[in-house]
């Protein structure tokens, strides 16, 4: 990627053709910023409806009061495309492939010493990033890309900022992009064909779920370490050690609302509630399970719960008043991101509670993205959920992160943007301090990043042992750190 002004020296290497990807990353060089909101569309039909997907809200930062401001005109309709304006590239130059700095099929470097681990370390690493950038459906008379090539477009934009810091720092690496197409069959052809994957020593993404679990099976066939940035479907491999989740599961989730409502309240002041529904209602059995395991006790009371029949007429005439806590504190687990129920649900609370009776409402990251709930209710409920990142707006690092990224593109970043810095920054850290099986220590390598904190531990089967082998039984490693954050003063706000 070439600075504007300057020479292009980095080392990478683009296999998604010599045209379509600058193109595409023309994308990034919009002058306006309202078209680089988060995307606040709910439905993802490449995703699990168990997936937590990256949240966004309503609200926009207003750079010069330091603070979040209200949108009263909200677009409600859903978008599935973003239209840009093109300007000059003499302007913002275009994202071009260096040249001839790449050794085409990125050739092991040379090797340094092998641990006793088998790890190796090398003089420079090789890394392959697979995203779906969908050149396939490029269309250059047309003024739309597609929404998941767009946040592929973010995210690269975000780790290239990576790339240059890990530079002047002195670590080597080279850089191969790769388009996923978001097609199994595209990445079943890449694990057998490309050559920039056989020589990785790591490999960042794909996206998609079908996608990450054809790469997975090749990584731990061939031990690759695959870092799966965006997903957090759990389920996905059995005993790969080598697959690395930055995204927490919602197992995970379950666990940091728990625990933060048990940090705060009793555990008689807590009610789980759910919809009659099959896959609702075992979501209410992490919560139960989890409950178990904290208080130590296998016959241990169970947490109450609040069952809702899943009709419109009951849920117009559901009665929560009898699980209100009169003058004291009432705490509603809701682990449900149906905005129509929640709306229902939170409105029904508040009119029920008298004036003098606190309630407060556990959540999903799903809760940002709603359209028509009010914000009084998230305030006067005192609203917290649990979200897999936070962007402290007022954070001298994510200021200077915002800068040089429109520096650079000349756009806003987005969520992805940010994921892709910290995932690119911190894994070549990873890989240059303990060599090619970096995974083996990432639980000793906690570390706070702009959009979160990786605290990394490995995931046991139940049959999984001990013994010699420290890893035996390993189903992967996961970020287990996740952010609650608390609706006040009108914005969603860090609580732990």
């Amino acid at each position: 990627m070439q600075e504007k002004g300057q020479r292009q020296t980095t080392t990478h290497a683009f296999s998604v053709g010599p045209y379509i990807l600058p193109i595409l990353l023309l994308g990034l060089l919009l002058s306006s910023c309202e078209l680089f909101k988060p995307i606040t569309k709910g439905n993802d039909k490449d995703k699990d409806a168990e997936e937590l997907d990256p949240i966004s809200g309503k609200r926009v930062y207003d750079p010069e009061t330091g603070t979040y401001i209200e949108v009263k005109d909200v677009v409600l309709q859903d978008m599935d495309t973003i239209t840009w304006t093109e300007i000059p590239t003499s302007a913002f130059p275009p994202i071009t492939v260096a040249d001839n700095t790449f050794n085409p099929g990125g050739k092991p470097s040379d090797l340094i010493r092998v641990d006793d681990l088998g790890s190796e370390f090398m003089s420079t690493y090789n890394i392959a990033m697979v995203l779906p950038f969908l050149t396939d459906r490029f269309n250059e008379f047309s003024t739309n890309i597609n929404e998941s090539a767009l946040k592929a477009i973010n995210y690269y934009g975000g780790a290239q900022l990576a790339i240059d810091q890990l530079k002047d720092e002195g670590i080597s690496l080279n850089v191969a992009v790769l388009d996923s197409k978001a097609s199994n069959y595209e990445v079943s052809n890449l694990l057998r064909t490309n050559q920039e994957i056989k020589n990785a020593n790591m490999i960042i993404g794909p996206f998609l779920r079908d996608n990450i679990g054809t790469m997975a099976e090749w990584a731990k066939k061939n031990e690759k370490v695959l870092v799966s940035p965006y997903s957090a479907a759990a389920g996905l491999v059995a005993n790969t050690p080598e697959y690395v989740q930055v995204n927490p599961s919602l197992r995970t989730h379950t666990a940091a609302i728990l625990e933060h409502a048990l940090s705060n309240y009793r555990q008689d002041q807590i009610v789980l509630i759910s919809k009659d529904l099959p896959a609702e209602r075992a979501r209410l059995e992490y919560f139960q399970e989890e409950y178990k395991l904290r208080s130590g006790l296998f016959n241990a009371p169970p947490l109450q719960e609040f069952i809702i029949s899943d009709e419109s007429a009951d849920l117009a005439n559901m009665e929560v008043l009898p699980f209100i806590e009169l003058q004291d504190t009432t705490v509603f687990i809701v682990p449900n991101w149906d905005e129509a129920f929640v709306y229902a649900l939170l409105r029904k609370i508040d009119i029920s509670k008298l004036p003098e009776d606190v309630v407060v409402v556990y959540g999903m990251p799903q809760w940002m993205r709603f359209q028509r709930l009010e914000f009084d209710y998230y305030e006067k409920l005192n609203v917290h959920i649990s979200s897999n990142s936070y962007i402290n707006p007022l954070s001298a690092d994510v200021r200077s992160f915002k800068q040089r990224f429109f520096d650079k593109f000349g756009a806003i970043p987005t969520s992805e943007a940010y994921l892709g810095y910290d995932v690119m920054l911190y894994f070549s850290r990873m890989i240059e301090k303990y060599g090619t099986k970096f995974h083996l220590a990432l639980e000793n390598e906690p570390m706070q990043m702009m959009h979160t904190r990786f605290n990394f531990e490995r995931v046991v089967a139940p049959q999984g042992s001990s013994g010699a082998d420290l890893f035996r039984g390993v189903e992967q490693f996961e970020n287990k750190y996740v952010n609650i954050l608390k609706f006040e003063d009108f914005q969603f706000q860090l609580a732990n």
